[in-house]
C-alpha cells in the first residue's frame, strides 16, 4: 500500500531532524548548496517500511521530502528552496537500461552507464504567475510537466473575477510574469550501458536522462557513473498525429561518479585468495606473458619480449601531477611495425577483449571525430551543438587498440598527439570548449607502405619506421616500437 502524502511529510521531518540537523545549519549559513544528499543505506537504518516506499514511489515522496526540509529551513530563520537527493542505492535496485520496460516506470532505479553526449543548458519554468488581463488577478501554477506550459483553466471566482479564455465577449487572457515565476536550469545528457555488460554482438543500449538544478555540468562524455534515475515515457507522434508506441526517457535524481578505476569488477573471496596466491610466484612475469594470446606463437624469441610489454601496458605505470601542475603520464604506448601476417592485428583484439575498458578502431574507416570527440548538432532534438566521446576518452583509465595506424589521414593522426602525450582530448568547435579526459594507453599497429619492409635486419627502428607511412614526430609519442619482420626461408 502506498504512503500517504501526510505520513511521508512527518517521516521526512523526523529523520531530517534527528539524523541530518549539522547539515541543515551549515545550509542556513550558506556555506553549502541548498541541496541534502541522502544515502540510502541511513534511510534504511531509520526506517526501512519508509525506505522501500522511496524506491517503489520516488516522485511524490521526494517532493515531500523537499518541501519538509524547505518548511525546517524557513522554520529556522533561511528563505531557501531546498532539495533532497536521495544516492547510493542498494545493489538490487540496480537495473541494465535493456532491461528497463513497463514494469521499472515510475519507480527509482540505479544504472550504471557512460556518458556520451551532453546539451547545453535551458532555463525551465517550474513555478509560474499568470495575472488575469481582466482583472489583474495573479494566479500560480506549478508546472510539474517539461514538455508542455500548463495555463490556467479558470480566473477563480472567489478572489477573482471568474473569466475564461476564449473569444466571447468576456473571455480573458492569462499573462506570463517572468519576474514573479521561478526557474531552474535543465539539461539532457545521453548515456549509454558500459562497453561489459554488451551481449556478443549486440548494439549498446543508450538512453536520454534529464538532469535539473545543482546536477547540470556536472559530467563530461566520457565518465563513467552510477545515475540513480525515475524513468518515465513519452508518446510518440509521427506528422501530426499521436501513436501507441511510448519513449521512455529518464530523470536523475543523483548519481556516483566513478573514482576509482575498474570498480565494476567484482570479485569473489575465492578469487581474491587465488590473486594473492599468484602475486607470490617468482615466476610472475613469465606466467602473465604466456597468458597472452597463447596462440600467438613465433620462430624466434622476439614475440616473447612483444608479449612481455604488452602485460606491462596493462598494468601501467603511474602518472604523477608534478607541484608546477604539469602531468607526467603513466600510460605505456606500444607501436608494432611489422610485415604483413605477423599477427599484429590478432593481438590488439585480444589486448582490447581483455581489457575491461578496452576499444578497439581499425585506422581505415577512424576519423578524428571518431578517435577523440565529435561535436554534433541536434542530438536532443533542439538544434543545439552537444558533445559526443569517440574512442579515446571512452577508453579513459584502459587501452585502445589502434590497427591500420598508418592507414588513417594526416588531419585525424595528428589530434592523437596531445591526448597521447597530455592524457586529455580538447576540444572547441560550434561554440562548445570542453576537455575530455583520454588517460588511455594505446596500442598501434602499421604495416610498411611498399608491403614488405626492406633493408638488413641489422638496420635501426627509425630507419624502417621511414618506410611506414607515418610522421617522425609520432614516433616520440611510443615508448615501445617493436619491428616484426616475416622472415621468408
Amino acid at each position: 500500500m502506498t504512503m500517504t502524502a501526510h505520513d511521508s511529510s512527518a517521516r521526512w521531518r523526523t529523520f531530517l531532524t534527528e539524523t541530518k540537523e549539522d547539515q541543515i545549519l551549515m545550509m542556513l549559513s550558506e556555506q553549502t548548496s541548498p541541496h541534502l544528499e541522502v544515502p540510502f543505506h541511513e534511510l534504511q537504518a531509520f526506517d526501512p517500511e519508509f525506505a522501500d516506499d522511496v524506491l517503489e514511489d520516488p516522485d511524490k515522496i521526494l517532493d515531500r521530502g523537499s518541501q519538509s526540509l524547505t518548511d525546517i529551513c524557513r522554520e529556522r530563520g533561511g528563505e531557501i528552496d531546498a532539495l533532497l537527493r536521495v544516492g547510493e542505492l542498494p545493489r538490487d535496485s540496480r537495473r541494465k537500461i535493456r532491461d528497463i520496460g513497463r514494469s521499472e516506470l515510475g519507480k527509482l532505479r540505479s544504472v550504471e552507464a557512460i556518458v556520451t553526449k551532453i546539451s547545453e543548458i535551458k532555463p525551465r519554468l517550474v513555478h509560474a504567475v499568470f495575472t488575469c488581463e481582466k482583472c489583474d488577478h495573479s494566479i500560480e501554477v506549478m508546472q510539474k510537466d517539461e514538455r508542455e506550459l500548463i495555463q490556467p483553466l479558470q480566473c477563480p471566482p472567489l478572489t477573482g473575477c471568474g473569466a475564461y479564455p476564449g473569444r466571447t465577449k468576456d473571455a480573458t487572457r492569462f499573462n506570463l510574469v517572468m519576474s514573479k515565476s521561478r526557474l531552474v536550469n535543465n539539461q539532457w545528457i545521453e548515456i549509454q550501458e558500459l562497453p561489459e555488460h554488451i551481449p556478443s554482438g549486440a548494439q549498446p543500449s543508450r538512453c536520454t536522462v534529464l538532469l535539473d538544478g545543482d546536477l547540470v555540468n556536472q559530467n563530461l562524455p566520457g565518465q563513467r557513473i552510477t545515475a540513480n534515475v525515475i524513468p518515465f515515457v513519452l508518446q510518440e507522434v509521427k506528422g501530426s498525429k499521436k501513436t501507441p508506441m511510448f519513449d521512455i526517457l529518464y530523470r536523475l535524481i543523483s548519481s556516483e561518479q566513478e573514482n576509482t578505476p575498474f570498480t565494476e569488477i567484482q570479485i569473489s573471496q575465492e578469487d581474491k585468495e587465488q590473486i594473492i596466491e599468484i602475486s607470490k610466484r617468482e615466476d610472475l612475469l613469465g606466467m602473465m606473458q604466456h597468458s597472452i594470446a597463447p596462440s600467438v606463437i613465433a620462430a624466434d624469441n622476439r614475440m616473447q619480449f612483444v608479449k612481455r610489454s604488452l602485460v606491462l601496458q596493462l598494468f601501467g605505470g603511474v602518472s604523477r601531477r608534478n607541484s608546477d601542475l604539469t602531468r607526467s603520464r603513466g600510460e605505456i604506448h606500444i607501436l608494432l611495425m611489422g610485415d604483413p601476417g605477423v599477427a599484429k592485428s590478432q593481438l590488439l583484439s585480444y589486448m582490447s577483449s581483455l581489457s575491461p575498458r578496452g576499444k578497439y578502431t581499425s585506422g581505415g574507416g577512424t576519423s578524428a571525430a571518431g578517435l577523440t570527440a565529435a561535436v554534433i548538432r541536434d542530438a536532443f532534438g533542439d538544434g543545439r551543438f552537444a558533445i559526443e566521446a569517440g574512442v579515446l576518452p571512452l577508453s579513459d583509465r584502459g587501452l585502445a587498440a589502434i590497427d591500420e595506424f598508418d592507414k588513417m589521414n594526416k588531419e585525424d593522426r595528428g589530434s592523437m598527439h596531445a591526448a597521447m602525450e597530455q592524457g586529455f582530448v580538447h576540444i572547441a568547435k560550434g561554440g562548445l570548449t570542453a576537455s575530455l579526459p583520454a588517460r588511455c594507453a594505446v596500442l598501434a599497429a602499421a604495416n610498411p607502405k611498399h608491403g614488405r619492409f626492406i633493408g638488413n635486419p641489422n638496420d635501426s627502428v627509425m630507419f624502417y619506421f621511414d618506410q611506414v607511412n607515418l610522421p617522425l614526430p609520432l614516433a616520440s609519442r611510443f615508448d615501445i616500437i617493436w619491428f616484426l619482420r616475416d622472415e621468408i626461408n
